[in-house]
């Protein structure tokens, strides 16, 4: 707040902070906005994930460990060179506590997983959704920033206003105080002009409250100190943003909101578990290569020994589900569940959608209604502050006439400066709406601010 009464006195310096400069510093020191792009970075590897489904698995298993084994087999046929062959052979092998050594490499290729096809569409709209999330965290902080700007320029405005007026105001006291002591006015005449200026000085602290206030906000937002912003014009430029038709913003709203692309992805996902739950995707169909080898030595009761066991093999593996004891039919009663709350969802979002597009599109065809009518307004209130001064040189109105016509001139400024940032907001809104606002949007609103100026413009 000091800041911003030394810039008043002393006028603004070379340049000035656009809106696009607050929302680039915004887009670095907003947490907010910091933990939306973590998110979004999240999201992004869902589609890594989605496509790594389809890919060949590969695995290395290995362990050692401590075993026991007895084996015994009897009625054997038993053939070996010098010694003949022979039925009924016996063999047996002990190993108690022995070396056991496992190792192997298995590969799988899925063929057809309908879990996998599920799990393989959520995964990719998860990362849709991831992009969409983060398109509305940006434009999120394109509105908070103009928002936090205009509110610092609308609060200033307002605290010029009444500084100036508290100014006007004690000089009517000072007047009427004169006068009345001359014995020209009653009594009554110097209290209300006294109540008037005390009237004024409260709402000029609440003003500067609100100045500092706003400006600890924007601070906050992009930590930036709002030590020379730009300004809105006092008067409308001629390429100010002009409403389309509602038809085409809500076209515009319905093809391209982020919110509809996200109920959109999400019906699909919930489609896809349905799908993962039906009778006829329940088997599971893989290529899986395995190469192994399996030992374990040590001694037992028939002396040392040692068992190995080598694998090579390739093969197709299928599992069908038979009984799952009621969870998979819960689960596909669950999913059809969640599929037609997706699908009123989106329903509803599409309804909103149209509401905010019809909602934003009258703020913006109304705000800037009010523009053109407030410029013509303080046109003129300046007339009738000019001709109520004349007036009072001429006897014919008192100080608070002019105390009177001069707050309503400077709060015709305050509304018109007010009404141009809403106009500004609301075109912002509906761009948001469509899914369409970027940094151009800031930059031409920047092309319509003006520097600085100082308190004695």
């Amino acid at each position: 707040m000091l800041v911003f009464l030394a810039l008043l006195s002393g006028g603004a310096g070379a340049g000035g902070l656009g809106v696009t400069d607050a929302w680039k510093a915004a887009t670095q020191h907003d947490p907010q906005f910091e933990s939306a792009r973590a998110q979004w970075e999240a999201g992004k590897t869902h589609s890594t994930q989605g496509r790594a489904l389809w890919l060949p698995s590969v695995e290395l298993q290995g362990g050692i460990g401590r075993a026991d084994q007895q084996s015994q087999t009897s009625g054997a046929a038993f053939a070996a060179p010098g010694f003949g062959s022979t039925n009924g052979a016996d063999f047996q092998t002990s190993i108690r506590n022995g070396d056991s050594r496992q190792w192997a490499f298995v590969a799988e290729q899925p063929l057809y997983d309908a879990g996998r096809l599920a799990d393989f569409t959520v995964q990719k709209n998860m990362s849709a959704i991831a992009e969409a999330q983060f398109l509305q965290a940006k434009e999120e902080l394109v509105l908070r920033t103009a928002r936090a700007y205009f509110a610092v320029l609308n609060s200033r405005a307002q605290f010029v206003a009444l500084r100036r007026l508290h100014a006007a105001a004690e000089q009517a006291r000072a007047v009427a105080e004169g006068r009345y002591q001359s014995g020209d006015i009653p009594v009554t005449d110097m209290r209300e002009a006294q109540a008037r200026a005390d009237a004024i000085g409260v709402r000029e602290l609440d003003a500067q409250t609100a100045v500092t206030l706003s400006e600890a906000a924007f601070a906050d937002l992009t930590g930036l100190e709002p030590l020379a912003l730009k300004e809105l014009p006092e008067s409308e430029p001629a390429d100010w943003p002009a409403p389309e038709s509602l038809e085409s913003w809500t076209r515009r709203a319905v093809e391209g909101s982020p919110a509809l692309a996200i109920q959109r992805l999400t019906l699909t996902t919930a489609s896809a578990e349905v799908d993962r739950y039906g009778v006829l995707t329940a088997p599971k169909l893989s290529l899986v290569a395995r190469i192994g080898r399996d030992s374990l030595a040590g001694s037992g009761d028939f002396g040392a020994a040692e068992i190995t066991d080598r694998q090579a093999s390739i093969f197709l593996q299928a599992s069908i589900p038979l009984f799952t004891g009621g969870m998979r039919s819960a689960q596909r009663h669950e999913a059809h569940a969640l599929e037609r709350k997706a699908g009123a969802d989106l329903e509803a979002t599409d309804q909103s959608v149209h509401q905010q597009a019809r909602a934003a599109w009258l703020s913006l065809t109304t705000a800037a209604a009010r523009v053109h009518a407030l410029q013509h307004l303080r046109g003129s209130t300046r007339d009738r502050l000019e001709a109520t001064r004349l007036g009072m040189e001429l006897g014919d109105r008192t100080a608070l006439d002019l105390l009177n016509a001069q707050a309503d001139y400077l709060q015709s400024g305050t509304d018109f400066q007010t009404a141009e940032s809403e106009w500004l907001l609301a075109d912002l809104q509906l761009a948001a709406l469509a899914g369409a606002l970027s940094e151009a949007d800031l930059e031409r609103i920047d092309r319509q601010l003006v520097e600085q100026r100082s308190a004695s413009d």
